[in-house]
């Protein structure tokens, strides 16, 4: 019932949300290069990011989906130029933005039970866990390419500017799998 309550709240509300968000990125301070798209780009984005929350989870809410989603998201960020601040920020904004439409949906229905408003928190702080995760890591991978294509720095050089461990590493599978269980085994996830 989670499910299908959520994807109904952001099919039914997918324009609102795009524009509240929207809004919030032009009130920011902190989201400049944002600042600079088009309406039309920025309502585009927004629709997207919303639209992919709605499909992961029609497709089963797999972190392997939010995985490839978020990483990509990082990548083509970094090509664009943004700070990796602001998208994380973007991020943030738009689970605000879907919080306050779940809480006014509650409010208004009274639908959700303590245990379905604790697995609804555990599904949406999943899906934007895994985003904060993968944006940083899709966004320092490249970082790290590039600097390594610049043949400004060896190896060494690159590691100790960019710190090793799992933000770069192609190989971390593991480490969703691992924070996806953890949350299995605390019972916040279903």
């Amino acid at each position: 019932m989670v499910y299908e309550s959520l994807i109904a709240i952001v099919e039914s509300h997918l324009s609102d949300l795009t524009k509240t968000w929207a809004d919030e990125v032009r009130k920011t301070t902190y989201l400049e290069t944002y600042k600079k798209l088009s309406e039309a780009e920025l309502t585009r984005r927004g629709n997207t990011l919303f639209s992919n929350i709605q499909n992961w989870l029609l497709k089963g809410a797999t972190v392997d989906d939010a995985e490839t989603y978020f990483y990509k998201l990082g990548t083509e960020r970094f090509k664009e130029g943004f700070s990796v601040t602001e998208v994380y920020y973007a991020l943030h904004l738009e689970k605000k933005v879907l919080w306050s439409f779940v809480a006014w949906k509650d409010e208004i229905s009274g639908i959700l039970e303590a245990n379905d408003a604790i697995e609804f928190m555990a599904i949406i702080n999943n899906y934007f866990d895994l985003g904060d995760f993968n944006i940083i890591r899709g966004y320092m991978n490249e970082l790290y390419s590039q600097l390594k294509d610049s043949k400004k720095f060896d190896k060494k050089e690159l590691e100790s500017i960019i710190a090793g461990g799992a933000l770069y590493q192609e190989s971390n599978k593991e480490i969703g799998e691992k924070l996806f269980s953890e949350g299995l085994s605390i019972d916040l996830i279903k």
